[in-house]
C-alpha cells in the first residue's frame, strides 16, 4: 500500500545539491512512494528523475516552482502534471535568460562589500548544474571564508532587503498560474505561510488567487506547524482548493530538512491527478 508522496523537492538543476538520480534513490531509501521534482524555474531534471524512479518502482509527477511578484513576503507557485515539452519549457528558457542579469549585479555588490568572486568561481565551488542562484553564491561565500556559514551568507547579505540582495525577474501570480494551465498542469501555492499574511488579509489573498485559477495550497511543509496546517486546510476547504505537501528538500543547502519529512499522505497525489484530469476536460 502506498502511503507517502513528497511533492516538493529540488536538485542541482536549481538550488539543490543532489542530482535527479541521487534524489530518486534517496526517496526509495526514505520510504517515499511518489515524488515530484519542483526545481526553481526549470524542468531540465525531470526526465532523468523519471527514468530512475521507473527503474526503482516509484511514481513521479512533473513539477516546477515559479516565483511570483509579491509583498510583504514571498509567493511561490508550484506546477504539477504539465507537459514538460509544452509552452512552459520555452517560457522558462526565456525567463532564465532574463534572470541571468541578476547574478553579476549581486557579485558586484559583494565586491563593493569587500568579497570579490567571479561567476566561474561560484559555479566551480557549488558544482551547480543549471542556473546559478543565491544558494550557490552563499555556498561560495562560505567556502572562500568571507562568512562562517551558508546561513550567515544568506542572512547577512543575500536575503530580501540585505546589502547584496537584488530583486529577481518575476511574473505575476496570474501569469504563473496561466502558464501552468496552458501546459496542462495544476497550480498550487508553495509554503503559503511565507506570504506573511494573517487574518482577513490572508483570506482575501487566497480568495483572489482562487478566483484567477489557483488549484491548491501546500499544507504539509517544514515551515508549517500543526496550527498552520489546520489554518490552510480550512482555507482550502472554504475556497474549493486541493491540499498538497512536501519536504522542500534541498540536500546540503538545507541540512535540517529530510526527504519525505512530514510524511505527506499519498492521497494528496491521488487528488492532484483527479484535478489534472478535470482541468484538461475544460
Amino acid at each position: 500500500m502506498k502511503t507517502v508522496a513528497d511533492l516538493h523537492m529540488h536538485t542541482n538543476h536549481s538550488d539543490g545539491t543532489l542530482n535527479p538520480t541521487e534524489l530518486a534513490r534517496l526517496a526509495k531509501a526514505q520510504g517515499v512512494d511518489a515524488v515530484a521534482l519542483t526545481d526553481h524555474d526549470t524542468v531540465t531534471g525531470i526526465e532523468e528523475l523519471v527514468e530512475e524512479t521507473n527503474r526503482l518502482g516509484l511514481e513521479a509527477i512533473p513539477g516546477v516552482e515559479l516565483s511570483a511578484k509579491f509583498f510583504p513576503g514571498t509567493l511561490h507557485i508550484l506546477g504539477y502534471g504539465f507537459d514538460t515539452k509544452g509552452p512552459i519549457r520555452e517560457k522558462l528558457v526565456e525567463f532564465q535568460k532574463a534572470r541571468e542579469e541578476r547574478n553579476p549585479k549581486i557579485l558586484e555588490r559583494l565586491k563593493e562589500l569587500g568579497m570579490p568572486m567571479t561567476l566561474e568561481e561560484v559555479r566551480d565551488i557549488s558544482n551547480a548544474h543549471g542556473q546559478i542562484g543565491r544558494p550557490h553564491i552563499a555556498e561560495a561565500l562560505a567556502a572562500k571564508g568571507y562568512v562562517k556559514s551558508y546561513e550567515e551568507a544568506f542572512n547577512s547579505y543575500l536575503t530580501k532587503g540585505a546589502s547584496a540582495y537584488v530583486p529577481k525577474a518575476n511574473w505575476s501570480a496570474q501569469e504563473c498560474i496561466e502558464l501552468i494551465h496552458e501546459s496542462g498542469g495544476v497550480a498550487v501555492v508553495a509554503h503559503p505561510v511565507q506570504m506573511k499574511l494573517q487574518g482577513l488579509e490572508l483570506r482575501k489573498k487566497v480568495s483572489e488567487l482562487a478566483e484567477i485559477g489557483l488549484d491548491g495550497l501546500e499544507v504539509v511543509h517544514p515551515d508549517h506547524n500543526s496550527e498552520v496546517q489546520e489554518l490552510f486546510n480550512g482555507l482550502a476547504g472554504e475556497f474549493g482548493l486541493l491540499t498538497t505537501g512536501g519536504s522542500d528538500f534541498h540536500g546540503d543547502h538545507k541540512p535540517g530538512i529530510q526527504l519525505g519529512q512530514g510524511r505527506p499522505p499519498y492521497v494528496f497525489l491521488e487528488k492532484l491527478r483527479e484535478r489534472i484530469k478535470q482541468n484538461r476536460k475544460k
